[in-house]
């Protein structure tokens, strides 16, 4: 009963006579993956974060605690406490990266 009076407040009521296309299911289908590329950004293939936790940038850049905290003390990668958790914001990374690239002369 309270179900039924839920359905009908949402205004969502199915009854019995009512068929699902496979129209209807396409668009379903449509509407629900752009949903969740709007929640979900992807960036070629992964997810994206803005701020990411200590774990998530050594598993990202395949480096130890140790060579985390190096980085963090000679300012090589900037980053923010709050409480006990350091952040680092994704677009850091990216640019510690694009200062340490090497120039090829040709």
């Amino acid at each position: 009963m309270a179900t039924e009076r839920k359905h009908r407040e949402r205004g969502d009521v199915i009854f019995a006579n009512q068929l699902v296309t496979m129209g209807d299911l396409e668009n379903f289908k449509s509407d629900l993956l752009d949903e969740i590329r709007t929640i979900v950004k992807v960036d070629h293939g992964r997810p994206t974060k803005k701020w990411l936790k200590s774990s998530e940038v050594r598993k990202l850049l395949d480096i130890s605690p140790g060579k985390l905290h190096w980085l963090r003390s000679n300012r090589q990668l900037e980053f923010i406490r709050i409480g006990g958790v350091i952040y680092y914001d994704r677009e850091d990374i990216t640019k510690m990266f694009e200062k340490s690239k090497v120039r090829v002369s040709s």
